[in-house]
């Protein structure tokens, strides 16, 4: 069994060398895909149905179910900006993914979804 001494040590160099992750999308594009949850959210009694709707986004569902519990708790900020940009346009949805592309490129989101296969490979030796 480890001493209490070596195990302090151990937790202060795992410390020093702790990170936080890096996002999966750019913030622009996770404020437009929650601008379009929201419009799902508040859209009448036809609407599709989340699983759905959060496969048509390229989101999972559990996040648009963690969303629609944010909504359901406070929908002020997002009324707030649904009355000050209006509705969200699939052009400026397509555009920040495009922007979340370019940013995965330059290594500066998670790679798995906007790199390639050796892409992804190359990275995992850039770190050592």
């Amino acid at each position: 069994m480890p001493s209490y001494e070596s195990s302090m040590r151990n937790l202060a160099k795992a410390r020093e060398k702790w990170h936080p992750p890096l996002p999966w999308r750019s913030s622009h594009e996770s404020r437009m895909i929650q601008r379009f949850v929201f419009q799902w959210f508040t859209g009448g009694s036809k609407k599709p149905s989340g699983r759905d709707w959060a496969r048509k986004l390229g989101i999972s569902h559990t996040w648009l179910q963690k969303l629609v519990r944010r909504f359901q708790a406070d929908p002020n900020e997002m009324w707030r900006l649904q009355r000050a940009k209006g509705d969200p346009q699939f052009s400026d949805l397509t555009r920040a993914r495009e922007y979340s592309r370019q940013m995965g490129e330059r290594g500066e989101l998670r790679g798995g979804l906007y790199l390639s296969r050796r892409a992804r490979f190359a990275k995992l030796f850039e770190r050592d």
